[in-house]
């Protein structure tokens, strides 16, 4: 976040103390940020409505939840994109799992153990989801690179 709200959230967020005393109100902009969570959660509700154009006590239940959580932990929570990302792997995975669970002898309703592993290397690995492993592997790929460079190309 590059505006001055922005800053002053991640500000609050690393030292509440210190934007205090830059005579910052901490917890107005705290309350500022659960009332923006909490516009965009209800409009996310609203939107749910209208799509199935019903709601039931079933489509708030804990597995969603839980979905969500391993959808954004799994694509990396620190960038943006990172629950995009989680949701595409997430949604190839709810759709290619059947056939590869059978193909290999498990019942295909073992989607959620196939999930829990996934998620389990994801956070074993980097504990900022795909995201992370991506930036890693990309820096190790440029540091090879930088070294090769070094050590073929001399002056003198």
């Amino acid at each position: 976040m590059v505006s001055r709200f922005g800053r002053v959230f991640r500000g609050a967020r690393e030292n509440a103390t210190r934007m205090a005393t830059l005579g910052f109100n901490v917890n107005a902009h705290r309350v500022a940020a659960y009332a923006l969570a909490a516009l965009v959660a209800g409009l996310g509700g609203v939107l749910q409505v209208w799509n199935y154009r019903q709601i039931s006590p079933g489509s708030v239940a804990v597995e969603r939840n839980i979905d969500i959580l391993i959808i954004a932990v799994v694509g990396g929570i620190t960038r943006p994109v990172g629950p995009f990302i989680g949701a595409l792997i997430f949604v190839l995975l709810r759709t290619f799992a059947l056939d590869f669970l059978v193909k290999i002898g498990l019942d295909g309703n073992r989607f959620r153990l196939l999930i829990g592993l996934g998620f389990l290397a994801i956070v074993f690995w980097s504990s900022d989801g795909v995201i992370g492993l991506y930036d890693r592997w990309r820096r190790h790929g440029e540091g090879g690179r930088a070294a090769s460079n070094k050590q073929g190309r001399g002056h003198g």
